[in-house]
């Protein structure tokens, strides 16, 4: 399995005006479950690992519906 994921512009990530909080607000698991779920759906070999995390994640967070 390739161990290398390419590289992503973190420029903005990096220009926080606020500081980190420990955990994720709900609002941002949920939108990494979304993301989770969006490249588990593929083939490559980080898809299964993708679909591992997302249902962990799913398991923990409570959907939007909730």
């Amino acid at each position: 399995m390739d161990d290398h994921l390419p590289a992503a512009d973190t420029s903005e990530l990096l220009e926080l005006e606020e500081p980190r909080l420990p955990l994720l607000t709900l609002s941002e698991a949920q939108q990494l479950l979304e993301v989770l779920q969006h490249f588990g759906a593929t083939d490559h070999d980080w898809g299964a690992q993708a679909r591992h995390f997302a249902a962990e994640l799913a398991a923990r967070v409570p959907s939007y519906d909730a």
